[in-house]
């Protein structure tokens, strides 16, 4: 079919005049072009499938009938166009081959960025960003039809695609990861975000407000049994309520997962590595807002790996290992926490490399012998890049701080297991969601803090021979036959009273990425669920706070951060020691 040329300004004249029906259409739109992505990687490694080729063509022909019947005739006509192509290969006349596949995922990204400006467009009647592309993909398609069989198509230009190198097989999904259907799904309905969001937090102040309820002094002198029983059922309807309300912000992971798929099969053809992507727990459930954040990590840690870790063919084929690399992505749940995986079967890091580099540019003292596990975490440094040359993919020296940052911001930690030669593990452990914390509530003075239960590894009151002090050195604590640096969270935070007999307190034993930190209070009082509130803007660049809870007798405990505590050590927090 011939394209059309830029589309007229009339075709936004029935979405402007329904702003709920323009969100519904977009929001459809991208949910089935996220369906085919999927199907696509998944069709690419069995071509022959009919029933995958269907599963492709029923979403890109509900996409054309919907943006046909609101007027939006870029979007039909495009679609229409790759409807075309796949009409022919589900008729046998048009085989699918490396060119169609291409094709077809660089029509979903076409289509995806013209749903994504369809908002804007309808506000300010501006014309569109792509049509330029619109226009010549549609003619490669045309022309791919009309050649009948796979030729190689400069579609979108050097600046939108990837250059394809021919020794780079596809990647696709391990068989048996499949997508799940409208048919298959239970019945649902849409909500906007925000109202969700809004009873979440009306559910989190019924929790505290039944919390302090049940702490009231006089309710607790009440020898009322009704009463009692009454208080009793309050506080099951609200947990209950409250893990249904929680529920309801977890999705499953399988949308960052897709992405990684596309991202893995894009790569590893421009980089002309063969790869296999294998895909596990993709139906693990963690918070909304996490799920949204981790995406750009896992992107930085894909790019790294494919670009790092996992060899060239030459290389491979010298160190005896098979051609085709391994790549797997995982997620499972570990208590309350999930536990995210990317290995690969590369060359693993190369510890006295990552030293080198780091004692050249300063990050490391010369002369010194830290730990191969903390060799690695220098590679976390911002700017920190053993690149041999910088590359399209990564070696730019940045990524992997960024992915640092955002997975501190998430409460979350990344530990790293690798062996040379054999590959290279990274795990991230993150909180199920942000709303709620599992936490041990400590007292120092009278005011009270909240410490992420993952963070906590033991808890001790330590003898005087357990105590060291350092000349102008933070002091250690002696736990069996480890030295760890201790903080005074009295001192830190200028609290009245607080206890500063070490002998006489208690220390709780923190871990943030392999590092301890003895961390001083007055006592344990017990284990809570807590909501976690901000602070707001004031207290945003506090190190070690991650935010407040409102406890059970209506007072304030601040959460606190086992990262950014374990960075104040020796920046001049005070620290006291018997």
């Amino acid at each position: 079919m011939e394209p059309t040329g830029s589309p007229s300004g009339d075709e936004l004249a029935i979405l402007a005049a329904d702003p709920e029906m323009l969100s519904m259409f977009v929001g459809e739109a991208l949910d089935h072009l996220g369906t085919i992505e999927s199907v696509v990687l998944q069709l690419e490694s069995a071509p022959a499938d009919v029933k995958l080729l269907n599963d492709v063509f029923r979403p890109f022909h509900t996409v054309k009938g919907n943006a046909g019947a609101l007027g939006v005739t870029s979007v039909q006509e495009l679609a229409h166009c790759v409807e075309s192509l796949l009409d022919l290969a589900r008729a046998g006349t048009h085989a699918m081959g490396p060119d169609e596949f291409d094709i077809v995922l660089r029509a979903v990204d076409l289509l995806t960025a013209m749903m994504r400006e369809l908002p804007e467009r309808v506000a300010t009647g501006a014309p569109s960003a792509v049509t330029a592309r619109r226009d010549a993909l549609m003619e490669a398609v045309d022309a791919l039809i009309a050649a009948g069989s796979s030729a190689a198509q400069d579609i979108d230009g050097a600046a939108d695609t990837s250059p394809v190198v021919e020794a780079g097989a596809p990647v696709a999904a391990r068989p048996g990861v499949t997508p799940r259907r409208a048919s298959e799904a239970t019945s649902t309905i849409k909500v906007d975000t925000a109202k969700l969001d809004n009873l979440i937090d009306m559910v989190g102040e019924l929790v505290i407000a039944q919390s302090i309820l049940a702490e009231d002094p006089n309710l607790a002198r009440s020898t009322d049994e009704r009463l009692g029983r009454r208080l009793a059922q309050l506080n099951r309807i609200t947990s209950d309520l409250q893990r249904s309300a929680m529920s309801m912000r977890m999705v499953p992971i399988r949308q960052v997962f897709q992405k990684m798929a596309r991202l893995v099969r894009d790569l590893s053809r421009q980089s002309g590595k063969n790869i296999e992507l294998v895909l596990q727990g993709e139906e693990t459930e963690l918070d909304r807002k996490v799920v949204e954040d981790i995406n750009d990590p896992l992107m930085h840690m894909v790019r790294n790996s494919v670009d790092h870790g996992i060899e060239s063919p030459a290389r491979r084929a010298a160190a005896g290992k098979p051609a085709q690399a391994t790549l797997r992505l995982s997620a499972s749940h570990e208590g309350g926490n999930v536990v995210i995986e990317i290995a690969d079967d590369g060359a693993g890091l190369d510890t006295d490399r990552i030293l080198a580099k780091a004692i050249a540019g300063g990050l490391v003292a010369a002369g010194t012998q830290p730990s191969p596990a903390d060799v690695h975490q220098l590679i976390f440094q911002p700017g920190f890049s053993t690149a041999e040359k910088i590359t399209e993919i990564s070696g730019r020296g940045v990524g992997m701080d960024v992915v640092r940052r955002n997975i501190d911001a998430l409460r979350g930690r990344i530990d790293i297991h690798t062996a040379r030669g054999q590959g290279t593990t990274f795990s991230i452990r993150l909180p199920l969601t942000l709303a709620i914390v599992d936490g041990i509530l400590v007292a120092v003075g009278r005011e009270r803090f909240v410490i992420p239960a993952f963070a906590v590894r033991e808890s001790l009151r330590p003898k005087a021979e357990q105590v060291h002090s350092v000349y102008g050195q933070p002091c250690m604590v002696q736990v069996r036959d480890r030295l760890i640096p201790s903080l005074h969270l009295g001192d830190l935070f200028g609290v009245a009273g607080a206890q500063h007999d070490i002998t006489s307190a208690t220390v709780v034993v923190l871990e943030d990425n392999g590092r301890p930190t003895a961390l001083i209070v007055d006592e344990l009082i017990g284990k809570q669920e807590v909501v976690i509130k901000s602070l707001g803007h004031t207290f945003e660049g506090v190190r070690g706070v991650a935010g407040g809870a409102i406890l059970g007798d209506g007072r304030v405990g601040l959460i606190l951060d086992a990262g950014g505590l374990a960075g104040l050590l020796g920046k001049g927090a005070a620290h006291h020691a018997a």
